[in-house]
């Protein structure tokens, strides 16, 4: 019995993940590439997640995104793949108001092509319909697991949030 489902989609994000934690546990050498220090894949995160999403730029935060990345966010399945993702963006930016959207990475963990970034978030999203609080403050954990390019960029392979309270 093969131990991976045969979704197509989980078994190449289970497989993903599996060599990534291989790979920070230390079973594996690095790949040859450039040295990151925490404060790129911290400037990553603001500069190609947070800060487009909290203008409205939807293709811009889009395109931090693997072509087969995928997202699991509260209240909802996940979203697979970029042209997913950047819907479930639009969705959002037409549906609510970004009364407040603060993202602060904690941790950082960086080996060969593989990197996360955890940390914390805090939103609240207001109903342009009729100023409704749906959600009510959100305050959240959130990981982005990064992988690097044949060509040097490094692009969202899995992002997932959700709630602490």
């Amino acid at each position: 019995m093969n131990p991976i489902p045969s979704v197509p989609w989980l078994r190449r994000i289970m497989a993903k993940t599996a060599l990534a934690l291989t790979l920070f546990l230390g079973g594996a050498p690095a790949w040859a590439d450039e040295a990151h220090d925490d404060s790129f894949f911290i400037q990553q995160v603001q500069q190609r997640y947070v800060e487009p999403f909290k203008a409205g730029d939807i293709q811009g935060w889009s395109s931090a995104f693997a072509e087969d990345a995928i997202a699991l966010h509260n209240f909802r399945d996940a979203d697979r793949g970029r042209d997913a993702i950047r819907a479930f963006g639009e969705v959002v930016h037409q549906t609510f108001a970004l009364e407040r959207y603060e993202v602060t990475v904690t941790d950082v963990r960086h080996q060969g092509r593989w990197a996360y970034t955890v940390g914390a978030y805090t939103s609240l999203l207001v109903s342009k319909l009729d100023g409704a609080e749906p959600f009510g403050l959100q305050r959240g954990k959130f990981v982005l697991l990064w992988e690097q390019t044949e060509d040097g960029h490094w692009l969202i392979a899995l992002d997932m949030g959700n709630s602490s309270e």
